[in-house]
């Protein structure tokens, strides 16, 4: 492991980029990089985080769907055209049914 005293990197770094202003904007380039890769890394956790989101709403929509087991005719007797209802045992849904 290499470790250097500060005004060895400062007089390296004067060198390497010559004027104060130069120093400057490798700086800010540097900043703006970093800037940069943060907002990438951000945008595909999100784009992750959607994805995993589109496929749970998907396979609890899938879990949600069902055969429906109705129950027997309820006829009402009074009613002329025999009409009967039918309801599902698990989820309550009713249809009307003609009893012949």
């Amino acid at each position: 492991m290499m470790l250097f005293v500060r005004y060895q990197v400062e007089e390296f770094a004067w060198k390497k980029w010559g004027s104060p202003e130069d120093l400057d904007k490798e700086f800010f380039r540097r900043e703006e990089l970093k800037r940069q890769k943060k907002g990438k890394k951000f945008e595909r956790g999100l784009k992750e985080l959607r994805r995993r989101t589109r496929e749970g709403i998907w396979q609890k929509r899938k879990d949600e769907q069902h055969e429906h087991d109705f129950g027997p005719i309820l006829v009402d007797e009074e009613d002329e055209e025999r009409i009967g209802r039918q309801r599902c045992k698990e989820c309550g849904f009713e249809i009307e049914v003609e009893e012949l």
